[in-house]
Protein backbone atom coordinates (compact mmCIF):
# COMPACT_ATOMS: atom_id res chain seq x y z
CA UNK A 1 0.00 0.00 0.00
CA UNK A 2 1.15 3.60 -0.43
CA UNK A 3 0.39 7.06 0.12
CA UNK A 4 0.08 9.84 -2.66
CA UNK A 5 3.87 10.99 -2.48
CA UNK A 6 5.72 13.87 -2.48
CA UNK A 7 8.96 14.73 -3.38
CA UNK A 8 11.15 14.72 -0.62
CA UNK A 9 14.16 17.42 -1.04
CA UNK A 10 16.57 15.31 -2.10
CA UNK A 11 14.46 14.94 -4.85
CA UNK A 12 14.73 10.93 -4.84
CA UNK A 13 12.46 9.45 -2.19
CA UNK A 14 8.64 8.96 -2.04
CA UNK A 15 6.78 9.91 0.81
CA UNK A 16 4.20 6.27 1.78
CA UNK A 17 1.42 5.52 3.50
CA UNK A 18 0.40 6.22 6.86
CA UNK A 19 -2.36 3.41 6.88
CA UNK A 20 -5.71 1.83 8.44
CA UNK A 21 -5.39 0.01 11.51
CA UNK A 22 -7.69 -2.54 12.62
CA UNK A 23 -9.27 -2.05 16.06
CA UNK A 24 -12.19 -4.58 17.56
CA UNK A 25 -15.13 -2.91 18.11
CA UNK A 26 -17.58 -1.57 16.60
CA UNK A 27 -19.85 2.03 17.85
CA UNK A 28 -22.94 1.66 15.00
CA UNK A 29 -25.84 2.02 17.39
CA UNK A 30 -28.05 1.22 14.52
CA UNK A 31 -26.41 -2.43 14.24
CA UNK A 32 -29.56 -4.20 14.20
CA UNK A 33 -27.56 -7.19 14.75
CA UNK A 34 -26.32 -6.17 18.04
CA UNK A 35 -27.84 -6.36 21.37
CA UNK A 36 -26.98 -3.92 24.16
CA UNK A 37 -25.04 -6.33 26.06
CA UNK A 38 -23.05 -6.57 22.93
CA UNK A 39 -23.84 -10.72 21.85
CA UNK A 40 -27.70 -11.25 20.30
CA UNK A 41 -28.90 -14.08 18.87
CA UNK A 42 -29.74 -14.47 14.98
CA UNK A 43 -33.66 -14.60 13.78
CA UNK A 44 -33.09 -17.74 11.05
CA UNK A 45 -35.96 -19.05 9.29
CA UNK A 46 -33.37 -22.36 9.89
CA UNK A 47 -32.68 -22.84 13.16
CA UNK A 48 -30.96 -25.96 14.49
CA UNK A 49 -33.33 -28.84 15.54
CA UNK A 50 -33.90 -29.84 19.07
CA UNK A 51 -33.59 -33.30 18.43
CA UNK A 52 -29.99 -32.64 17.20
CA UNK A 53 -27.37 -35.21 18.39
CA UNK A 54 -25.15 -33.77 21.57
CA UNK A 55 -22.26 -31.67 20.24
CA UNK A 56 -18.51 -32.83 21.44
CA UNK A 57 -15.39 -30.87 20.54
CA UNK A 58 -14.40 -27.83 21.76
CA UNK A 59 -14.89 -24.46 20.50
CA UNK A 60 -12.51 -22.82 17.92
CA UNK A 61 -10.56 -19.77 19.36
CA UNK A 62 -12.38 -16.10 18.38
CA UNK A 63 -8.41 -15.02 17.38
CA UNK A 64 -5.98 -16.45 15.12
CA UNK A 65 -3.14 -15.34 17.68
CA UNK A 66 -1.87 -12.25 16.41
CA UNK A 67 0.38 -10.42 18.86
CA UNK A 68 -1.00 -7.21 17.20
CA UNK A 69 -4.58 -7.67 16.78
CA UNK A 70 -5.75 -10.92 18.96
CA UNK A 71 -9.23 -10.73 18.27
CA UNK A 72 -8.29 -10.74 13.99
CA UNK A 73 -8.92 -14.22 12.27
CA UNK A 74 -9.95 -17.43 13.94
CA UNK A 75 -8.66 -20.95 15.41
CA UNK A 76 -9.73 -24.06 14.57
CA UNK A 77 -10.21 -24.81 10.82
CA UNK A 78 -8.78 -23.81 7.56
CA UNK A 79 -10.22 -22.25 4.74
CA UNK A 80 -9.82 -23.80 1.72
CA UNK A 81 -12.31 -21.73 -0.65
CA UNK A 82 -14.98 -19.36 -1.22
CA UNK A 83 -17.52 -18.66 -2.92
CA UNK A 84 -19.45 -15.42 -2.87
CA UNK A 85 -22.30 -14.72 -4.27
CA UNK A 86 -23.05 -10.94 -3.98
CA UNK A 87 -26.02 -8.61 -5.49
CA UNK A 88 -25.39 -4.91 -5.40
CA UNK A 89 -28.18 -2.78 -4.80
CA UNK A 90 -26.79 0.89 -5.30
CA UNK A 91 -30.17 2.46 -4.75
CA UNK A 92 -30.00 1.40 -1.33
CA UNK A 93 -26.35 1.28 -0.66
CA UNK A 94 -26.29 -2.23 0.31
CA UNK A 95 -25.73 -5.78 -0.55
CA UNK A 96 -27.49 -9.03 -0.75
CA UNK A 97 -24.71 -12.04 -0.21
CA UNK A 98 -24.64 -15.82 0.49
CA UNK A 99 -20.97 -17.10 1.16
CA UNK A 100 -20.16 -20.40 0.57
CA UNK A 101 -17.13 -21.44 3.52
CA UNK A 102 -15.12 -25.05 2.33
CA UNK A 103 -12.80 -25.37 5.07
CA UNK A 104 -11.31 -28.12 7.28
CA UNK A 105 -10.99 -28.67 11.13
CA UNK A 106 -7.87 -28.67 12.72
CA UNK A 107 -9.42 -29.74 15.87
CA UNK A 108 -12.25 -31.26 16.78
CA UNK A 109 -15.26 -28.45 16.96
CA UNK A 110 -17.78 -27.97 18.76
CA UNK A 111 -18.29 -24.75 17.08
CA UNK A 112 -16.53 -21.91 15.46
CA UNK A 113 -16.12 -18.26 14.58
CA UNK A 114 -16.21 -15.98 11.54
CA UNK A 115 -15.57 -12.39 11.47
CA UNK A 116 -18.32 -9.84 9.94
CA UNK A 117 -18.98 -6.65 10.75
CA UNK A 118 -22.58 -5.30 10.77
CA UNK A 119 -24.96 -6.93 7.96
CA UNK A 120 -28.22 -9.27 8.73
CA UNK A 121 -27.72 -12.59 9.16
CA UNK A 122 -30.68 -14.50 7.67
CA UNK A 123 -29.29 -18.37 7.59
CA UNK A 124 -26.21 -20.27 8.48
CA UNK A 125 -25.78 -23.97 7.58
CA UNK A 126 -22.98 -26.65 7.88
CA UNK A 127 -23.06 -29.57 5.29
CA UNK A 128 -26.18 -28.60 4.79
CA UNK A 129 -27.76 -28.74 7.90
CA UNK A 130 -29.24 -25.60 10.04
CA UNK A 131 -27.13 -24.28 12.59
CA UNK A 132 -27.31 -22.35 14.98
CA UNK A 133 -25.36 -18.78 14.91
CA UNK A 134 -24.72 -15.33 17.69
CA UNK A 135 -23.39 -12.24 17.27
CA UNK A 136 -20.87 -11.27 19.33
CA UNK A 137 -19.34 -8.02 18.35
CA UNK A 138 -17.61 -8.46 15.00
CA UNK A 139 -18.00 -12.26 15.69
CA UNK A 140 -20.22 -15.02 13.91
CA UNK A 141 -20.50 -17.49 16.15
CA UNK A 142 -21.59 -21.07 14.78
CA UNK A 143 -22.36 -23.85 16.59
CA UNK A 144 -23.19 -26.98 14.07
CA UNK A 145 -26.06 -29.76 14.67
CA UNK A 146 -23.40 -32.17 15.29
CA UNK A 147 -19.52 -31.69 16.04
CA UNK A 148 -17.17 -31.32 13.41
CA UNK A 149 -14.49 -33.89 13.86
CA UNK A 150 -10.53 -33.33 12.99
CA UNK A 151 -9.15 -33.32 10.24
CA UNK A 152 -12.86 -33.39 8.33
CA UNK A 153 -14.14 -31.13 5.69
CA UNK A 154 -17.18 -29.00 5.94
CA UNK A 155 -19.31 -26.92 4.53
CA UNK A 156 -20.54 -23.42 6.03
CA UNK A 157 -23.41 -21.68 3.70
CA UNK A 158 -24.00 -17.87 5.42
CA UNK A 159 -27.40 -15.64 3.77
CA UNK A 160 -26.68 -12.38 4.99
CA UNK A 161 -27.16 -8.77 3.09
CA UNK A 162 -27.90 -5.18 4.42
CA UNK A 163 -25.37 -2.07 4.59
CA UNK A 164 -21.99 -3.06 4.33
CA UNK A 165 -20.45 -0.06 6.59
CA UNK A 166 -16.79 0.41 6.77
CA UNK A 167 -14.74 -0.08 10.11
CA UNK A 168 -12.66 3.22 10.99
CA UNK A 169 -11.68 2.38 14.75
CA UNK A 170 -7.62 3.70 15.03
CA UNK A 171 -7.52 5.34 11.47
CA UNK A 172 -6.83 8.23 10.41
CA UNK A 173 -7.00 8.12 6.91
CA UNK A 174 -9.70 5.95 5.85
CA UNK A 175 -11.97 3.70 6.50
CA UNK A 176 -11.39 0.04 5.40
CA UNK A 177 -13.94 -2.71 3.77
CA UNK A 178 -16.42 -2.04 1.20
CA UNK A 179 -16.51 2.02 -0.08
CA UNK A 180 -19.57 3.31 -1.73
CA UNK A 181 -19.20 6.12 -4.25
CA UNK A 182 -22.97 7.01 -5.46
CA UNK A 183 -23.84 4.00 -7.27
CA UNK A 184 -20.77 2.67 -7.33
CA UNK A 185 -18.61 0.41 -5.14
CA UNK A 186 -14.93 -0.91 -5.01
CA UNK A 187 -12.76 -2.55 -1.48
CA UNK A 188 -10.46 -1.37 0.15
CA UNK A 189 -9.58 -3.99 3.22
CA UNK A 190 -6.37 -3.82 4.94
CA UNK A 191 -5.36 -4.55 7.40
CA UNK A 192 -9.02 -6.04 8.57
CA UNK A 193 -11.69 -4.77 6.50
CA UNK A 194 -12.63 -7.84 4.28
CA UNK A 195 -15.37 -8.43 7.23
CA UNK A 196 -17.26 -6.02 6.06
CA UNK A 197 -19.14 -7.76 3.15
CA UNK A 198 -18.53 -11.39 4.08
CA UNK A 199 -18.13 -13.83 6.53
CA UNK A 200 -14.27 -14.74 6.60
CA UNK A 201 -11.52 -15.71 8.36
CA UNK A 202 -9.51 -12.47 8.38
CA UNK A 203 -5.94 -12.85 8.90
CA UNK A 204 -3.27 -13.40 6.10
CA UNK A 205 -2.29 -16.86 7.67
CA UNK A 206 -5.37 -18.28 6.10
CA UNK A 207 -5.64 -17.53 2.68
CA UNK A 208 -7.78 -19.75 0.35
CA UNK A 209 -9.01 -19.21 -3.27
CA UNK A 210 -12.26 -17.57 -4.51
CA UNK A 211 -15.02 -17.58 -7.14
CA UNK A 212 -17.36 -14.73 -7.36
CA UNK A 213 -20.78 -14.48 -8.80
CA UNK A 214 -21.79 -10.49 -8.34
CA UNK A 215 -25.10 -8.91 -9.64
CA UNK A 216 -25.05 -5.79 -10.38
CA UNK A 217 -26.97 -2.74 -12.61
CA UNK A 218 -26.79 -3.66 -15.95
CA UNK A 219 -25.13 -0.27 -16.90
CA UNK A 220 -21.83 -1.28 -14.80
CA UNK A 221 -19.53 -2.85 -14.74
CA UNK A 222 -17.89 -5.53 -12.11
CA UNK A 223 -14.42 -6.40 -11.61
CA UNK A 224 -12.63 -8.78 -9.24
CA UNK A 225 -9.50 -10.67 -8.60
CA UNK A 226 -8.21 -13.18 -11.10
CA UNK A 227 -10.33 -13.86 -14.26
CA UNK A 228 -13.32 -13.55 -15.93
CA UNK A 229 -15.06 -16.88 -16.30
CA UNK A 230 -18.22 -16.86 -19.20
CA UNK A 231 -19.72 -14.10 -20.34
CA UNK A 232 -22.02 -11.76 -17.94
CA UNK A 233 -25.31 -13.07 -17.76
CA UNK A 234 -28.48 -10.11 -18.16
CA UNK A 235 -31.27 -10.57 -15.96
CA UNK A 236 -34.02 -7.46 -15.68
CA UNK A 237 -32.01 -4.54 -15.31
CA UNK A 238 -29.52 -6.40 -13.92
CA UNK A 239 -26.30 -8.30 -14.95
CA UNK A 240 -24.31 -11.09 -13.46
CA UNK A 241 -20.26 -11.43 -13.60
CA UNK A 242 -18.68 -14.80 -12.50
CA UNK A 243 -14.89 -14.91 -11.93
CA UNK A 244 -12.61 -16.64 -9.87
CA UNK A 245 -9.12 -16.64 -7.76
CA UNK A 246 -7.38 -19.64 -8.53
CA UNK A 247 -4.17 -18.88 -6.44
CA UNK A 248 -4.64 -18.83 -2.67
CA UNK A 249 -5.31 -15.46 -1.11
CA UNK A 250 -5.36 -13.30 1.56
CA UNK A 251 -8.82 -12.04 2.68
CA UNK A 252 -7.79 -8.40 3.08
CA UNK A 253 -6.20 -8.45 -0.64
CA UNK A 254 -9.90 -9.22 -2.10
CA UNK A 255 -11.31 -6.60 -4.52
CA UNK A 256 -14.69 -6.27 -5.72
CA UNK A 257 -15.59 -3.29 -7.71
CA UNK A 258 -18.66 -2.31 -9.43
CA UNK A 259 -18.92 1.09 -11.75
CA UNK A 260 -18.73 2.82 -14.67
CA UNK A 261 -15.37 1.22 -16.16
CA UNK A 262 -13.59 0.32 -19.22
CA UNK A 263 -11.56 -2.91 -19.96
CA UNK A 264 -8.45 -2.43 -21.25
CA UNK A 265 -6.38 -4.94 -22.95
CA UNK A 266 -2.87 -4.32 -21.61
CA UNK A 267 -1.51 -7.49 -23.64
CA UNK A 268 0.46 -9.54 -21.84
CA UNK A 269 4.01 -10.40 -19.91
CA UNK A 270 4.90 -13.94 -21.42
CA UNK A 271 1.76 -16.03 -19.96
CA UNK A 272 0.21 -13.39 -17.77
CA UNK A 273 -2.38 -11.80 -19.14
CA UNK A 274 -2.63 -8.36 -18.43
CA UNK A 275 -6.11 -6.67 -18.35
CA UNK A 276 -6.60 -2.52 -16.57
CA UNK A 277 -9.90 -1.78 -15.08
CA UNK A 278 -10.59 2.35 -15.91
CA UNK A 279 -12.83 4.35 -14.96
CA UNK A 280 -14.51 6.07 -18.15
CA UNK A 281 -13.99 9.66 -17.23
CA UNK A 282 -10.13 9.27 -16.64
CA UNK A 283 -8.89 6.29 -18.88
CA UNK A 284 -7.34 7.95 -21.39
CA UNK A 285 -5.12 9.14 -18.74
CA UNK A 286 -4.91 6.18 -16.94
CA UNK A 287 -3.79 3.89 -20.29
CA UNK A 288 -0.65 6.51 -20.15
CA UNK A 289 0.22 5.96 -16.52
CA UNK A 290 -0.05 1.88 -17.15
CA UNK A 291 1.76 2.02 -20.29
CA UNK A 292 4.83 0.41 -18.25
CA UNK A 293 3.36 -2.40 -16.93
CA UNK A 294 4.67 -4.92 -18.43
CA UNK A 295 8.08 -3.99 -18.58
CA UNK A 296 7.41 -3.67 -15.12
CA UNK A 297 6.94 -7.40 -14.89
CA UNK A 298 9.79 -8.14 -16.73
CA UNK A 299 12.29 -6.27 -14.64
CA UNK A 300 10.83 -7.72 -10.95
CA UNK A 301 10.82 -11.35 -13.22
CA UNK A 302 14.70 -11.10 -13.02
CA UNK A 303 14.91 -10.25 -9.18
CA UNK A 304 11.91 -12.42 -7.84
CA UNK A 305 10.83 -14.55 -10.51
CA UNK A 306 8.31 -15.68 -12.64
CA UNK A 307 5.10 -13.48 -12.21
CA UNK A 308 3.25 -15.86 -9.45
CA UNK A 309 -0.43 -15.28 -11.10
CA UNK A 310 -2.16 -15.69 -14.38
CA UNK A 311 -3.23 -12.26 -14.15
CA UNK A 312 -2.32 -8.83 -13.53
CA UNK A 313 -4.16 -4.74 -13.82
CA UNK A 314 -4.61 -1.66 -12.16
CA UNK A 315 -8.21 -1.02 -11.36
CA UNK A 316 -8.47 3.46 -11.56
CA UNK A 317 -11.51 4.76 -9.13
CA UNK A 318 -12.87 7.68 -10.01
CA UNK A 319 -11.85 9.42 -6.47
CA UNK A 320 -8.52 11.00 -5.01
CA UNK A 321 -7.65 8.20 -2.74
CA UNK A 322 -3.80 9.46 -1.91
CA UNK A 323 -3.33 5.77 -1.86
CA UNK A 324 -2.95 3.08 -3.67
CA UNK A 325 -3.22 -0.72 -2.40
CA UNK A 326 -1.82 -4.62 -4.03
CA UNK A 327 -5.55 -6.11 -4.38
CA UNK A 328 -4.33 -9.37 -5.64
CA UNK A 329 -3.50 -9.70 -9.39
CA UNK A 330 -5.61 -6.11 -9.86
CA UNK A 331 -3.92 -3.28 -7.91
CA UNK A 332 -6.30 -0.08 -6.64
CA UNK A 333 -5.36 3.57 -7.57
CA UNK A 334 -7.53 6.36 -7.19
CA UNK A 335 -7.95 9.25 -10.17
CA UNK A 336 -4.93 11.29 -8.74
CA UNK A 337 -2.01 8.23 -9.26
CA UNK A 338 -4.43 7.41 -12.91
CA UNK A 339 -3.64 10.57 -14.30
CA UNK A 340 0.30 11.14 -12.94
CA UNK A 341 1.54 9.62 -16.33
CA UNK A 342 5.65 8.57 -15.47
CA UNK A 343 5.14 10.38 -12.29
CA UNK A 344 3.09 7.30 -10.87
CA UNK A 345 5.96 4.90 -11.73
CA UNK A 346 7.42 4.16 -8.30
CA UNK A 347 3.88 3.79 -6.64
CA UNK A 348 2.88 1.50 -9.54
CA UNK A 349 6.19 -0.59 -9.19
CA UNK A 350 5.57 -0.65 -5.75
CA UNK A 351 2.09 -1.93 -5.26
CA UNK A 352 3.46 -4.39 -8.23
CA UNK A 353 6.26 -6.10 -6.53
CA UNK A 354 3.58 -6.22 -3.18
CA UNK A 355 2.42 -9.43 -5.98
CA UNK A 356 5.22 -11.66 -4.67
CA UNK A 357 6.13 -9.51 -1.91
CA UNK A 358 3.24 -9.31 0.11
CA UNK A 359 0.49 -11.56 -2.24
CA UNK A 360 2.20 -14.18 -3.15
CA UNK A 361 4.63 -14.46 0.38
CA UNK A 362 2.40 -12.77 2.70
CA UNK A 363 3.52 -11.56 6.74
CA UNK A 364 3.13 -13.76 9.38
CA UNK A 365 1.29 -11.69 11.88
CA UNK A 366 0.64 -7.78 11.27
CA UNK A 367 3.91 -6.98 13.40
CA UNK A 368 5.96 -8.67 10.00
CA UNK A 369 4.64 -5.59 7.90
CA UNK A 370 8.01 -4.38 6.85
CA UNK A 371 8.26 -7.20 5.25
CA UNK A 372 5.58 -6.23 2.66
CA UNK A 373 6.47 -2.59 2.41
CA UNK A 374 10.42 -3.03 2.84
CA UNK A 375 10.35 -4.86 0.41
CA UNK A 376 8.42 -3.27 -2.29
CA UNK A 377 10.13 -0.16 -1.32
CA UNK A 378 13.43 -1.91 -2.10
CA UNK A 379 11.83 -3.10 -4.99
CA UNK A 380 11.55 0.76 -6.59
CA UNK A 381 14.77 1.54 -5.53
CA UNK A 382 15.97 -1.52 -8.20
CA UNK A 383 13.41 -0.10 -10.65
CA UNK A 384 15.58 2.76 -10.36
CA UNK A 385 18.88 1.06 -10.68
CA UNK A 386 17.88 -0.86 -13.78
CA UNK A 387 16.44 1.63 -15.38
CA UNK A 388 19.11 4.45 -15.47
CA UNK A 389 18.41 6.43 -12.72
CA UNK A 390 19.94 6.32 -8.92
CA UNK A 391 20.88 3.16 -7.66
CA UNK A 392 19.47 1.38 -4.68
CA UNK A 393 22.31 2.33 -2.45
CA UNK A 394 22.09 5.94 -3.55
CA UNK A 395 18.41 6.43 -2.94
CA UNK A 396 18.86 4.36 0.50
CA UNK A 397 21.44 6.84 1.17
CA UNK A 398 19.60 9.39 0.30
CA UNK A 399 17.24 9.51 2.91
CA UNK A 400 20.11 8.63 5.75
CA UNK A 401 20.91 10.46 8.76
CA UNK A 402 19.41 12.02 11.44
CA UNK A 403 15.29 11.53 10.68
CA UNK A 404 12.95 11.40 14.17
CA UNK A 405 10.00 9.30 12.17
CA UNK A 406 12.57 6.53 10.86
CA UNK A 407 13.61 5.86 14.78
CA UNK A 408 10.46 3.90 15.41
CA UNK A 409 11.90 0.12 14.52
CA UNK A 410 10.18 -1.74 11.71
CA UNK A 411 10.11 -4.62 12.94
CA UNK A 412 8.11 -3.69 15.79
CA UNK A 413 5.95 -0.23 15.09
CA UNK A 414 3.00 -0.89 16.96
CA UNK A 415 -0.48 -0.71 15.81
CA UNK A 416 -0.38 2.93 15.78
CA UNK A 417 2.71 3.27 13.57
CA UNK A 418 2.02 -0.12 11.82
CA UNK A 419 2.06 1.71 7.75
CA UNK A 420 4.29 4.18 9.10
CA UNK A 421 7.34 5.88 7.18
CA UNK A 422 9.97 3.81 8.86
CA UNK A 423 8.28 0.73 7.98
CA UNK A 424 8.91 1.67 4.46
CA UNK A 425 12.15 3.74 4.24
CA UNK A 426 14.10 2.09 7.05
CA UNK A 427 12.76 -1.64 6.10
CA UNK A 428 14.24 -0.90 2.20
CA UNK A 429 17.48 0.34 4.37
CA UNK A 430 18.01 -2.84 6.10
CA UNK A 431 17.50 -4.66 3.09
CA UNK A 432 20.29 -2.21 1.29
CA UNK A 433 22.27 -3.15 4.49
CA UNK A 434 21.82 -6.75 4.07
CA UNK A 435 22.74 -6.71 0.23
CA UNK A 436 26.04 -4.65 1.07
CA UNK A 437 27.39 -7.31 4.02
CA UNK A 438 26.47 -10.39 1.95
CA UNK A 439 27.23 -9.42 -1.46
CA UNK A 440 25.11 -9.05 -4.58
CA UNK A 441 25.20 -12.89 -5.42
CA UNK A 442 23.95 -13.93 -1.74
CA UNK A 443 21.39 -11.20 -1.56
CA UNK A 444 19.26 -11.67 -4.91
CA UNK A 445 19.84 -15.29 -4.00
CA UNK A 446 18.21 -15.06 -0.94
CA UNK A 447 14.99 -12.84 -2.66
CA UNK A 448 14.55 -15.52 -4.80
CA UNK A 449 14.67 -18.16 -2.34
CA UNK A 450 12.20 -16.36 -0.32
CA UNK A 451 9.68 -15.88 -2.61
CA UNK A 452 10.41 -19.59 -3.58
CA UNK A 453 10.19 -21.34 -0.51
CA UNK A 454 7.08 -19.04 1.19
CA UNK A 455 4.95 -18.83 -2.22
CA UNK A 456 1.43 -19.26 -1.52
CA UNK A 457 1.57 -18.66 2.45
CA UNK A 458 3.21 -16.85 4.94
CA UNK A 459 7.24 -16.15 6.79
CA UNK A 460 8.03 -13.77 9.60
CA UNK A 461 11.08 -11.67 9.84
CA UNK A 462 13.02 -15.07 11.91
CA UNK A 463 12.76 -16.49 8.19
CA UNK A 464 14.47 -14.45 6.28
CA UNK A 465 16.69 -14.02 8.94
CA UNK A 466 17.26 -17.34 8.98
CA UNK A 467 17.74 -17.51 5.68
CA UNK A 468 19.69 -15.29 4.77
CA UNK A 469 22.38 -16.22 7.27
CA UNK A 470 21.76 -19.69 5.03
CA UNK A 471 22.70 -18.73 1.94
CA UNK A 472 25.37 -15.89 3.31
CA UNK A 473 26.98 -18.68 5.68
CA UNK A 474 26.97 -15.33 7.98
CA UNK A 475 25.75 -14.63 11.69
CA UNK A 476 23.54 -11.54 10.96
CA UNK A 477 21.81 -11.11 14.08
CA UNK A 478 23.44 -8.17 14.93
CA UNK A 479 22.63 -6.33 11.45
CA UNK A 480 18.89 -7.69 11.81
CA UNK A 481 19.01 -6.08 15.04
CA UNK A 482 20.09 -2.66 14.19
CA UNK A 483 18.10 -2.07 11.29
CA UNK A 484 15.24 -3.82 12.54
CA UNK A 485 14.64 -3.61 16.81
CA UNK A 486 17.16 -0.71 17.79
CA UNK A 487 15.60 2.64 18.66
CA UNK A 488 17.97 4.84 16.70
CA UNK A 489 18.33 4.36 12.86
CA UNK A 490 21.52 3.17 11.65
CA UNK A 491 23.74 5.19 8.86
CA UNK A 492 24.62 2.72 6.11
Amino acid sequence: MRRTPVVATVGLAVLVLAAVIWAVGRSDDDDPDRAAGGASSITSTTAPSTTAAPVAGTPGAAGIGDPYFPGLGNGGYDVDHYDLALTWLPDQGAIEGVTTIDARATQALSRFDLDLAGLEVTAVTVDGQPAAATRDDRELVVTPATAIAEGAAFTTVVTYGGRPRPVGDGTDLFDVGWQIDGDEAYVVSEPAGAGTFFPVNDHPRDKATYSFEITAPADQVVATNGLPVGDPVDGPGTRTWRSQARDPMASYLVQIAIGDFEVVDGGRAGDVVIRHVLHRSLADAARVTTARTAEMIDVLDDVYGPFPFEAYGVLAVDEDLGFALETQTLTIIGRDIATWGRRADDILLHELSHQWVGDLVSPATWQDIWLNEGFATYSEWLWSERTGGPTAAQRARAISGTRADLDTPPGDPGTEELFSTTVYWRGGMALQALREAVGDEAFFTILRRWVDEHRGSVASTEDLVALSEEVSGQDLDALFQRWLYDPRLPRL
